[in-house]
């Protein structure tokens, strides 16, 4: 790992839309230093020429892992390939961002638990949320016990039709559900139970996909994501949680609502926040500092997965799904 007053050497594994998202934060920050990047696309790469003088471009991500010396990777590229390459990574003993989903399924991620712990480096899943000022500040107040026994957790993530078409094989469960998955899992603490999945009709993944999952606590959590609406305005993202004795809910960019103590108190959206920075952040204090706390690890991404595994069988048998204990 590099020393505390040297910029971290990170390596970028994918230069898609993901990987540039993180490209173009990480090479503005004088704790990085960004060595290399590695794209299957060579079309991708030459995109992304200026600004990275002296960072060496690649074709083959496994080369970038075994060729160049690094303390850090970003893995942004599609999510079949996340397992290899994060298993090659903590073979290296690098420290890895890797991009949500962390694995096609939970089953393919189980080998990264192990892998982490006989290396010296270690796993942040990419979970952006987690790193959002709100969404943190929502779930201080959960715990906090202002709203009583957490009893349901609701969720909305709308997204243009267009998506249906970029991402025709990418079902909209891992794409942009597994967000608000863990952020159930987030405010329940727990595992799941059962899940009962529906998907209106649609050409492709132009659909809506209703989720009922039950937390392994009895938490009912509702969670939707349609890719349905014409490019434009969509409406915000949004998640409630209900206590048995008041509320809170995030409406995002806009504001935070408690309902507790027989009155409403509203927060404004945080000015500024970039949760993705956060992420950087935390990533890059964690590889100097490992007494920080991470803000997630493997097992607690592997909850989800394993909740995203069960929607999709759902979907597929037309049926409720208990998740194995």
């Amino acid at each position: 790992m590099a020393a505390s007053s040297l910029p971290v050497r990170v390596l970028i594994a994918g230069a898609g839309a993901f990987g540039k998202e993180h490209l173009a934060r990480l090479a503005k920050r004088p704790d990085v230093n960004i060595v290399g990047v590695a794209d299957t696309n060579p079309a991708a790469l030459e995109a992304i020429r200026s600004g990275l003088a002296g960072a060496q471009r690649l074709t083959d991500p496994l080369r970038l892992i075994d060729e160049i010396e690094a303390d850090a990777i970003v893995i942004a590229t599609p999510a079949a390939s996340h397992v290899e390459l994060c298993l090659r990574a903590l073979g290296r003993n690098l420290a890895v961002l890797l991009e949500k989903p962390i694995a096609p399924s939970a089953s393919l991620a189980v080998p990264l638990l192990a892998a982490e712990r006989s290396s010296e480096g270690f796993v942040l899943p990419g979970h952006v949320l987690r790193f959002s000022q709100d969404h943190a500040r929502m779930v201080e107040i959960v715990r906090s016990g202002l709203i009583g026994k957490v009893i349901y957790v609701n969720s909305r993530r709308y997204r243009d039709d267009s998506h249906a078409v970029r991402y025709p094989d990418d079902d909209p469960v891992l794409m942009t559900l597994i967000h608000d998955i863990d952020l159930a899992q987030w405010v329940t603490s727990s595992d799941f139970r059962s899940v009962l999945a529906r998907r209106s009709e649609g050409p492709g993944y132009r659909s809506m996909t209703a989720v009922s999952a039950t937390s392994a606590t009895g938490v009912i959590c509702d969670l939707r994501t349609a890719w349905t609406f014409p490019d434009g305005d969509l409406p915000p993202d949004r998640v409630e949680v209900v206590g048995d004795c008041g509320s809170v809910e995030l409406v995002a960019g806009a504001a935070l609502d408690v309902y507790a103590d027989g009155r409403r108190t509203s927060f404004p959206a945080a000015e500024g926040d970039d949760p993705l920075r956060g992420e950087h952040d935390r990533f890059l204090a964690f590889i100097r500092d490992r007494s920080q706390a991470p803000a997630l690890d493997l097992s607690q991404a592997l909850i989800g997965l394993k909740l995203a595994d069960a929607t999709i069988e759902s979907l597929r048998l037309g049926r409720e799904i208990t998740l194995p204990v």
